[in-house]
């Protein structure tokens, strides 16, 4: 690997960057010794976001779906658990997929 550099980011970009972060709008990241209820709400919310890709649909259109403000679903799709009880996070899972299962290992 000699003589390769490493492409840093821009200023620019770093300062974009640094902003967001600094808003809060980057995703929580699930520590390793979560407790049972954190690991569940962090799935449910992985599970809206997968929905949410595989449909291709905006947050907006999230938010409509589930009947929930936009904000509610950058909440949820930047995992602020945090906000959210297991319960309201099924019930929106249920209202994108009323056949969804929850399984308890």
């Amino acid at each position: 690997m000699s003589g390769s550099k490493i492409k840093m980011p821009s200023k620019k970009t770093m300062r974009v960057m640094d902003k967001k972060l600094k808003k809060g709008q980057a995703s929580f990241l699930l520590p390793p010794d979560a407790d049972a209820v954190a690991r569940t709400k962090y799935e449910l919310c992985r599970q809206i976001v997968i929905f949410m890709h595989a449909k291709d649909l905006s947050q907006r259109d999230l938010a409509k779906k589930i009947g929930v403000p936009e904000t509610r679903v950058s909440e949820i799709v930047h995992y602020r658990i945090e906000k959210f009880t297991v319960d309201r996070l099924l019930s929106h899972l249920e209202k994108l997929n009323p056949k969804v299962v929850l399984r308890v290992a």
